[in-house]
């Protein structure tokens, strides 16, 4: 039938849409509206739509509802075909402008069963308002929308308010929240509420104080309103959704529901108008049909169907359609079998009444089954299409019976569940896509049974999980489903079962002790068994990798599916983790460190396992693998976050956080960094198309329900909505943070990884980030996990600055979002165990298994201190911070270390013990406050002793492992080396030893390097207290405390530790206690001096060999000990000159006190080296060899003969140009190789080395005469030559070259020296020659 056969009699309304005219059918003179709707300017897909929402209004009749009669299309338009409505509609309400609750009654019956219908029907209105009503004759209310009221009659009455306005929407509509079916209920409330009042509950001119008044106000209900109608209307309008009064007991509410006589008028009525009406088939319906609009919303019904949920940029929003209509059979569905019984069942099903009496009925629960059961018998006694037909209505009709809670007993919906398995079973083996729609009705149905049926009754449960497993290998291995709705719907099967199994063990772990196991966790277990053997989970990942490869095709039919498969893999992760933490205590280190629990007696030296244990990490491991090498799992992933809905986004998040923390590529790849980048490379990262941008995208988006009227930073088109955008936030944010900390984790020291070079970007991301703690007001009382993880996530992203090679704006942007000092303050003072949001972190101080509740916060403290200049260290410090952090690391923490008041993982310990460290630099009274009070040290150094570094190795999370032990050591050490630092460069202080660069990492980027330049009275503090603090070092045993960090390290990270120890050994007291308690140990020298160590251990540990043995000959013995000998001979010839140089310093103060070593030196052939490196290319080395070959002369003339060599090296150094430290050097070498016997008289004239030192004198002798340059006199090497002649004099071949020499004259000439040692040691030498 086509447009010929009616006649368009006139124009009646017109929109949008398109125009509606009233008509009149051809030959029966049926006055009819006719709505007319343009295809110009429709997607296929919008016209796609519009045919679909046409058929199922097509198939939908009620009394309450205005009729479809026909619908037919032409290439330019579709045009559909209604009822028209006569009589004048609600004229009472504008003349008396109220109704009697009577009349209000009667018609809320009516509305109440159109919109039953239409829900049954899983359509929601989403425009319910007065002038979509409409009264016609004999008071029968007709729901309609706003277009189609405007057609039916030229003279029709509606409802009038505010047009236009939302007078009549849900709170969480108004929010732009999620929303389901219960919003027209929430609509209907308010316009029964105008129809008694006169007005709706909420009325003002403004929109924007209407909206607030709908979202915050309570309802003021009259006097003159009856309890019942007073009842009905509060179930109506409570603000929130799911409190809200629903199917089925709304239909049982007193003030609604039908009495026997009222029941029997209306069918009576209904009957008598179907015979008027017997020449048509008409089948009612209503309903926009505007292409769906790109925010997702339109002012008509809104229809959930299969077609819509394979849509990517779909506009249902994120609720399944049994999520929004929970059990409701599809309006899709609605093709009766024509078998009698089952018609009159599915009839009677549709009643909560109805549907209880056939659930109390085995004989019609047998007939519901029985279609489903012939496919088992192979009956050939109906077609196959009858069979489909009434498979589909036993399908149907069972839905109804859960939606109505008529299965109350568990052995009853075991028996159904099984045999829809059984069904399902055969439909999947007959590989036919003739009933692919069938199978995925079967699988949607198992879906909603096991949802309601809940994890219980342990054996049937695991019975039904091994069968639906075996029936999704059989389809995951099906080609057959061309739409993939069957893969889906049987994935969600499997993620409803997985994510039963794992609310069933959180309930378990909350409602009894880690020893106590009952039956249902047993067969939890059982189940999850199961999954980790059958092969599901490379299941799973085959199907994320087959829709990847179709969404790259450009097909988008197994987006679904793959958003099913992420929730299902992270429901079986989450079982896991779950059930391993229930048996399986992991509080933070610092946690377990404190705890007088046995816990930390079972911590093992094996190597890092996983946190959340192996079984889990086994599945992590899977899905890590199958991501890094399958380009189209990466796909299906990316978009599964970037299709939005609520479930598959929350697990795809919390998925990849794993696979971030489980390998150290992912974090890269998330960040869209190529494969083969080096660490040190910086690029730009996180750019437009990569999933962190993805994570930003949606963070924007969530933004705005976080108290802010727009939006800000990156936007997306696509309007969402979700149930808990608190725990999207925390888990998105806990994303970030692990992303950035894995980047940290890997050496890659760089914001721009996740923030691209764009400021814009910058900009907006770390904007985005700071609205979530900077918008929560409540942040100064109590700790909201969103808050944390956001600011966990900024703290995370600006630490990546800390030792980039590349200059970027981050810090500078970050800084001044960090909240204020008094905010920052007042969280560190919230105890962990104060209220937490439900649901969204454990109350036992952590944001997720990883993350401390606090970490974020101590984190951006650490930010502002080390960024924000002296100005905020100062202001900080003047708030108490400095205590503050300690107190926190030193809170008890309960005995039993389940308890966690503070609230700080690894990571977080790292960030508080550093801002303790840059806030030293605050003043004399910050420091004297931290560091010189025995408990604080103790407190500090707990952090390195053996059982907390046992405790973070072990630590599987972000800031664990090997990297987590050299974190916290590192940043220890530099709070303790501080006031060490700080007096580096003070004069006279026994730090400036013989050896160069001490402890030169700790020098590097120090708040203490900055105080002795910037602060000299705090220097002088520091340097008042310094004994003070060295006695407090000594009597917590701080130095063997460091000693021992070097056996948790490995020997590239033990840079800090050996510096901090080659300050220390400058001091006796800490020098004896180090040395007792085995620094010298053999093997750890054979480690920290083998040709792998790091340049820096090798100078820092050459320079701890060399204090000791310049401090005391008492050293000799352990140091002969120790084996370094071999070493010092190798690095004589190192290439690095500053080895060479702190060998031959080493080698010269270990004969510096006796001649301890000669022999060894003997024995190892260490002297021909050593004269060597008189003529070494660094002035330095020359130096120092000239030391050393003094010392081994210096005590006996044992070593003389390998000396003879060294003369002329000397020689020629007292007439080079070298360093007058150098010369002087030589000279008393020159000395010592006389000074025990005469041995080498002769070589000493007859090599020069007379001659050189005479020439030296000369050279010298015209300053040493003059009066004003007495300093000069001091710092030359003149004293040591005349001293060297003074020694040579006493053997007669030396005397005899002296007199001989034309430069005898200028010693005599120093005997009238201002200096009395140089006229001194002139008038010995000259005493001595004449008595010869």
């Amino acid at each position: 039938m086509g447009v010929e056969n009616y006649h368009v009699i006139e124009l009646v309304g017109e929109g949008s849409f398109g125009k509606v005219y009233k008509g009149r059918r051809k030959f029966t003179g049926q006055t009819v509206a006719m709505k007319f709707i343009m295809k110009h300017g429709k997607t296929d897909k919008d016209i796609h739509n519009l045919r679909q929402e046409i058929e199922i209004l097509r198939k939908l009749k009620h009394e309450n509802i205005i009729e479809m009669l026909d619908s037919f299309e032409s290439p330019q338009e579709f045009c559909v075909v209604t009822e028209f409505a006569q009589g004048e509609l609600f004229e009472i309400l504008e003349d008396d402008k109220c109704l009697p609750e009577e009349q209000v009654q009667a018609i809320a019956k009516q509305l109440v069963r159109a919109l039953h219908y239409l829900h049954s029907n899983r359509i929601i209105h989403r425009d319910m308002k007065p002038q979509n009503i409409l009264i016609g004759a004999g008071s029968i209310v007709k729901l309609c929308d706003f277009g189609f009221a405007r057609a039916m009659s030229t003279n029709t009455v509606v409802l009038r308010s505010i047009k236009g306005t939302p007078l009549y929407m849900a709170p969480e509509l108004v929010r732009e929240q999620p929303y389901n079916h219960t919003a027209d209920l929430w609509s209907l409330g308010v316009i029964l509420y105008e129809l008694f009042v006169g007005q709706p509950p909420f009325y003002t001119n403004s929109v924007y104080a209407l909206i607030r008044h709908i979202v915050k106000d309570p309802v003021k209900y009259p006097e003159n309103m009856s309890p019942n109608f007073k009842s009905f209307l509060k179930g109506l309008l409570n603000k929130v959704p799911q409190n809200r009064l629903t199917w089925p007991a709304l239909l049982e509410h007193p003030f609604v529901k039908e009495m026997s006589d009222e029941l029997e008028a209306r069918e009576i009525h209904y009957v008598t108008a179907r015979e008027c009406d017997e020449t048509s088939t008409v089948y009612k319906t209503n309903g926009k049909f505007n292409s769906p609009a790109p925010s997702g919303k339109s002012n008509g019904l809104t229809f959930q169907n299969d077609a819509q949920l394979n849509v990517p940029n779909s506009t249902t929003g994120n609720s399944s359609p049994c999520e929004e209509f929970p059990g409701f059979s599809s309006p899709n569905d609605v093709k009766q079998s024509g078998c009698q019984t089952l018609d009159r069942l599915e009839n009677n099903s549709r009643t909560v009444k109805g549907a209880q009496l056939i659930g109390q009925d085995n004989e019609a629960l047998a007939n519901v089954l029985l279609p489903l059961k012939r496919w088992s018998k192979g009956s050939q006694d109906t077609s196959r299409d009858q069979e489909i037909l009434s498979s589909n209505q036993s399908l149907r009709i069972i839905s109804n019976l859960v939606a109505a809670g008529a299965i109350q007993s568990s052995g009853l919906l075991d028996e159904i569940i099984r045999e829809l398995l059984v069904f399902t079973a055969i439909l999947v083996s007959l590989r036919s896509s003739e009933v692919d729609d069938l199978k995925a009705k079967s699988f949607s149905v198992i879906k909603i049974l096991l949802d309601n049926r809940g994890s219980g009754t342990a054996g049937s449960y695991f019975k039904h999980w091994v069968a639906l497993a075996e029936i999704f290998s059989q389809v995951v291995g099906c080609s057959e489903d061309a739409s993939a709705r069957v893969l889906q719907e049987s994935i969600a099967c499997i993620a409803v079962m997985l994510s039963s199994v794992a609310q069933g063990l959180k309930a378990i772990c909350s409602s009894s002790g880690p020893d106590v196991v009952s039956a249902p966790n047993e067969a939890l277990k059982r189940i999850l068994d199961h999954a980790k053997t059958s092969g599901l989970i490379d299941q799973l990942c085959l199907c994320l990798a087959t829709s990847g490869t179709s969404l790259i095709s450009g097909s988008s039919n197994m987006l679904r599916a793959a958003c099913e498969a992420c929730r299902a893999i992270w429901k079986l992760i989450d079982a896991l983790e779950i059930l391993y933490m229930k048996e399986n205590t992991c509080p933070f280190p610092l946690t377990a460190m404190q705890s007088h629990s046995l816990l930390r007696l079972n911590i093992s030296d094996q190597e890092r396992g996983s946190l959340v244990g192996t079984e889990a990490a086994k599945v992590v491991d899977i899905v890590t693998k199958a991501f890094l090498r399958s380009k189209a799992v990466q796909v299906a992933i990316h978009c599964c976050i970037h299709q939005r809905l609520e479930a598959s986004l929350s697990a795809s998040i919390q998925l990849l956080s794993r696979c971030c923390l489980h390998s150290g590529i992912v974090p890269g790849v998330l960040c869209g960094l190529p494969n083969s980048l080096p660490v040190t490379t910086v690029v730009s990262g996180g750019g437009d198309g990569t999933i962190v941008s993805e994570i930003f995208s949606i963070l924007s988006f969530l933004a705005s329900s976080f108290g802010k009227d727009t939006q800000i930073g990156e936007t997306n088109n696509l309007k969402c909505k979700f149930t808990n955008p608190t725990a999207l936030v925390l888990h998105s944010c806990l994303f970030v943070a692990t992303v950035a900390q894995c980047l940290k984790a890997t050496g890659r020291n760089s914001a721009l990884f996740m923030l691209t070079t764009s400021p814009k970007k910058q900009l907006s991301r770390i904007s985005i980030l700071a609205h979530y703690f900077s918008s929560d007001d409540r942040i100064k009382t109590t700790f909201q996990p969103f808050s944390s993880s956001a600011m966990l996530a900024l703290a995370s992203i600006v630490s990546l600055e800390t030792g980039s090679s590349v200059e970027s704006p981050v810090s500078e942007i970050a800084v001044p979002l960090i909240p204020r000092t008094a905010t920052l303050c007042g969280c560190l003072k919230i105890s962990s165990s104060n209220e937490i949001e439900a649901g969204s972190a454990d109350a036992n101080g952590s944001l997720s298994y990883w993350h401390g509740l606090k970490d974020g916060c101590v984190g951006l403290l650490e930010s502002r201190l080390r960024w924000g200049g002296p100005l905020a260290v100062q202001q900080l410090c003047a708030s108490g911070i400095p205590l503050l952090l300690i107190d926190l690391l030193a809170k008890n923490r309960g005995i039993d270390g389940t308890k966690d008041e503070v609230g700080l993982s690894p990571k977080g310990v790292v960030w508080t013990v550093s801002s303790i460290c840059h806030c030293l630099s605050g003043g004399a009274s910050t420091f004297r406050q931290i560091l010189v009070k025995s408990e604080h040290i103790k407190i500090i150094s707990d952090l390195i002793t053996d059982l907390h570094l046992k405790l973070v190795n072990c630590w599987a999370g972000p800031g664990g492992g090997r990297e987590g032990v050299r974190d916290i050591i590192s940043t220890v050490i530099d709070l303790l080396a501080f006031p060490f630092v700080a007096l580096q460069n003070a004069p006279g202080l026994p730090s400036a030893t013989a050896s160069v660069n001490s402890g030169f990492l700790l020098n590097m980027g120090s708040p203490g390097g900055r105080v002795c330049m910037e602060d000299k009275d705090m220097v002088k503090v520091i340097e008042e207290d310094l004994g003070k603090f060295i006695k407090i070092l000594l009597e917590v045993g701080v130095p063997v405390i460091i000693l021992r960090c070097l056996e948790h390290i490995e020997l590239k990270d033990s840079g800090k530790p050996v510096a901090f120890l080659a300050k220390m050994i400058s001091h006796r007291p800490m020098a004896v206690q180090l040395v007792s308690k085995g620094l010298l140990d053999p093997n750890r020298w054979k480690r920290l001096l083998n040709s792998t160590t790091p340049r820096e251990v090798t100078l820092d540990a050459l320079m701890i060999i060399s204090d000791l043995a310049r401090m005391d000959k008492g050293f000799y013995e352990y140091i002969n000990g120790a084996s370094v000998l071999e070493y010092l001979k190798e690095f004589l010839t190192h290439e690095d000159p500053n080895v060479r140089a702190k060998a031959c310093s080493a080698l010269g103060n270990m004969c510096r006190h006796s001649s301890y070593f000669y022999a060894s030196l003997a024995r190892y052939q260490i002297i021909g080296l050593l004269i060597d490196r008189c003529s070494d290319p660094d002035k330095r080395t020359r130096k120092f060899a000239c030391f050393a070959i003094g010392n081994a002369a210096y005590h006996n003339d044992t070593l003389y003969e390998e000396l003879r060599r060294s003369i002329p090296q000397l020689s020629s150094l007292l007439l080079s140009a070298e360093e007058d430290k150098t010369k002087a050097n030589a000279a008393g070498a020159l000395s010592n190789l006389v000074r025990n016997s005469s041995k080498l008289c002769e070589d000493i004239v007859s090599k020069g080395a007379m001659q050189a030192l005479l020439k030296l004198v000369a050279d010298c002798s015209v300053a040493a005469l003059n009066p004003g340059k007495k300093d000069a006199i001091n710092e030359s090497p003149l004293k040591i030559a005349l001293f060297s002649l003074a020694k040579m004099c006493a053997h007669p071949p030396c005397r005899q070259f002296l007199r001989s020499s034309e430069l005898f004259p200028v010693i005599g000439r120093l005997r009238q020296s201002v200096e009395s040692t140089i006229a001194n040691y002139a008038s010995v030498i000259i005493s001595k020659v004449a008595d010869s």
